[in-house]
């Protein structure tokens, strides 16, 4: 139940044409350079441990998952497994696009080996993981959205209750419910003592689930250890990378010198017009009478919620915020874009957002916040911090009991 790393490597033949790999067969001569896109991976994951990746997109992260999965080998080096592996990398990975749900169930259980009455309670319990109905089960698969793909695919591979599980940003793919589902499943493997590989880019997921990360930068391991240590570095890496584009969004905004071209590269996002389109929460402050970022409210107390951004772009954006229990449901949320006649934020700089909650009427408890920077349009989320700066909430002037204080009134008792 474990994944070992043997200096692995692996690299790319690539051409700048098609015809020059025909020539390079023909002529015997090199027609192709060779992309590195790992190097020197060596490191083990341990029985029993929840082993996070982190990195910018095309640092090989999923390259390595294909090598410990066994979908891709390495160029050099060697990866031992041990224990039945269970992966879930792109979406759909091994499905056949015009056979059913039903059909493609039955032939991921046929590649576990599964066959019989096996195979019908492996089918029974992906299904009723999946939550689809019987009309989309019936249907080729090609004819599914996104998020009924991986609802099937996460499904298939965790009802074989793997030793060992490889998973690639399967929880950013569909609805809130079934994300929350697909982690308490994740959950409840690594209770059971599965060694879980766990790649994301939500960085609370991998701070909340592994015991260890890796950071995987250009194909080599950039840092390797404890979670926290691994994420803060890595953090610490992409604040320098908007620091610099934010000054490539600052240059591209000066005015051109006469006799002088100028050149702008669109970055993260940008378009075509060459502006930098990005916008970041740097910090969330709380303030009471008490001071700032008390650990401690009471209930009833004034609170502000203070938010600094920077935008590095001239883009329009929302703001939203809610508060969260500890079990990650949420209490209240709101944004910028529910406020009446609102337009959205706009240009690029810092800016600030202040949010006032008169006589908080939260109840005895303990909370967190989250963030979600959105676009113009209030749905596509630009930046997020999720479950962030907890803080208790301590009710000692009312006997009253659950999560919120509702005015009211006894209008009888006869």
């Amino acid at each position: 139940m474990s994944i070992r790393f043997k200096n692995v490597e692996k690299h790319y033949a690539v051409y700048a044409r098609p015809q020059d790999r025909l020539w390079e067969w023909l002529t015997g001569r090199r027609k192709h350079r060779v992309f590195e896109a790992l190097a020197g991976v060596d490191f083990a994951v341990q029985p029993g441990e929840t082993f996070g990746l982190v990195g910018e997109n095309g640092a090989g992260k999923s390259t390595l998952l294909k090598i410990a999965a066994g979908t891709i080998r390495p160029t050099r080096g060697a990866v031992e497994r041990s224990g039945h592996v269970a992966a879930l990398l792109e979406l759909g990975a091994g499905f056949h696009p015009e056979e059913s749900g039903y059909d493609n169930m039955r032939f991921m259980a046929a590649l576990h080996g599964l066959g019989g009455q096996q195979m019908a309670r492996f089918i029974e319990k992906a299904i009723a993981f999946s939550e689809l109905p019987p009309e989309a089960l019936a249907r080729p698969v090609k004819t599914y959205s996104s998020g009924m793909f991986m609802r099937l695919a996460f499904a298939g591979a965790t009802a074989i209750e793997p030793e060992v599980l490889i998973v690639d940003e399967a929880l950013s793919v569909g609805d809130m419910h079934f994300q929350k589902k697909s982690l308490d499943r994740i959950l409840a493997l690594r209770e059971a003592g599965a060694t879980i590989l766990f790649c994301s880019h939500n960085l609370y997921q991998i701070r909340s689930l592994c015991q260890r990360a890796a950071w995987i930068r250009d194909g080599r391991v950039e840092a390797i250890g404890n979670t926290e240590a691994v994420v803060t570095a890595y953090e610490a890496f992409e604040r320098r990378r908007y620091a610099r584009l934010k000054a490539q969004a600052q240059e591209a905004q000066q005015p051109a010198q006469p006799g002088m071209a100028v050149v702008a590269t669109a970055a993260a996002g940008g378009g075509s017009s060459g502006q930098v389109s990005m916008v970041k929460l740097l910090s969330l402050r709380t303030q009471t009478q008490e001071g700032i970022n008390p650990a401690c409210v009471d209930s009833f107390e004034d609170l502000t919620l203070e938010l600094d951004l920077e935008a590095y772009g001239d883009m329009a954006f929302h703001v939203g915020v809610s508060i969260v229990r500890a079990d990650k449901d949420n209490v209240f949320g709101t944004s910028t874009q529910f406020r009446p006649q609102a337009t959205p934020l706009r240009g690029a700089g810092a800016h600030s957002v202040r949010i006032r909650f008169p006589a908080l009427p939260l109840l005895s408890g303990e909370y967190l916040w989250s963030v979600y920077i959105l676009d113009d349009s209030g749905i596509q989320v630009l930046d997020m911090a999720e479950l962030i700066q907890p803080f208790k909430v301590l009710n000692s002037g009312k006997k009253e009991f659950g999560l919120v204080w509702l005015d009211h009134q006894w209008l009888a008792c006869a």
